[in-house]
């Protein structure tokens, strides 16, 4: 009955792991308690349906004296003696006015029912479709039966977490875990009751956990070593690259050296042979002078 139900819904029975889950992926549902906090609260809204039948069972049921007797009303004598004689005819079928408050009473206890039916077994079926996803790097929020909602935050964006437990959370021993993302603020406003807030895209909401002090120390913990491990690749780049800078006027001061090295020896390797020219040429103008000298 229920994988029919989900599959005409096309809700998978469990969700997918969000990205970055890692080997320690926790999935969970919210705690039996909070399936019995739900019923407390949607008793007094089927009370509150069932105390409106039976006074229109009441009011209406004092026109037909043949009507139902578990709810006949006093004081409506008179008008139901003036308008039982009323009656109606759709062709060979006539009716009087009580018949059709008659019919309209059943008509209400039967649509009563069928809701009673409804919105109990929908309650059941929401509070086992409500999943918890905590991975390594990421958190997966999923609830919902006939509108799904299924929200994805990452560990590291994480600025703040908040448990709240009210009176009545207390007797069935479980607690609400809030965690605001970057951009979601730091918390509802005072004497906001978190449960009416709008939803945000910034807010998850861990709702009905029984350990949620746990919970949340397991979330702060994965968030010291998510900012850990990023410092920690920062504080590696930041390594290289201070050494790539240390080391690049050092490979420059190198090949200046090696340069004028170079240079120096060109020029030593240079030097000789100027000096040979002007040796020779020397010579060369002592014979010429020696000549002249001879020849006078």
């Amino acid at each position: 009955m229920k994988a029919r139900l989900l599959a005409l819904l096309r809700v998978p029975e469990r969700p997918d792991p969000p990205p970055g889950a890692g080997e320690t992926l926790e999935t969970f549902r919210a705690a039996p308690g909070f399936f019995y906090y739900s019923v407390l609260t949607w008793i007094p809204k089927q009370v509150a349906a069932f105390a409106g039948l039976m006074f229109s069972l009441a009011f209406f049921g004092s026109f037909d004296n043949g009507g139902l007797d578990f709810v006949q009303a006093e004081g409506w004598d008179r008008w139901s003696e003036r308008l039982g004689g009323v009656e109606f005819s759709l062709g060979s079928l006539e009716m009087g006015l009580g018949d059709i408050f008659i019919f309209f009473e059943l008509l209400a206890i039967a649509t009563w029912l069928g809701q009673l039916v409804f919105t109990g077994v929908s309650l059941k079926l929401s509070w086992e479709q409500r999943w918890y996803l905590v991975g390594e790097r990421a958190l997966r929020i999923r609830h919902g039966l006939w509108s799904v909602r299924e929200q994805t935050m990452t560990i590291a964006n994480i600025q703040n977490m908040i448990v709240r437990q009210g009176p009545v959370q207390r007797i069935f021993g479980i607690s609400d875990l809030e965690i605001y993302t970057a951009g979601g603020g730091s918390g509802s406003q005072a004497g906001e009751d978190p449960t009416q807030q709008k939803d945000s895209f910034h807010v998850g909401r861990f709702r009905g956990v029984k350990n949620a002090s746990t919970l949340r120390d397991t979330i702060r913990a994965r968030l010291q070593e998510v900012k850990a491990e990023e410092a920690g690749g920062e504080s590696a780049r930041g390594g290289r690259s201070q050494s790539l800078s240390q080391d690049r006027p050092r490979t420059d001061a190198h090949a200046a050296t090696a340069g004028a090295r170079e240079t120096d020896a060109e020029t030593r390797q240079g030097r000789p042979n100027d000096l040979e020219s002007a040796a020779l040429a020397l010579l060369g103008e002592a014979r010429a002078l020696r000549r002249s000298l001879a020849r006078t």
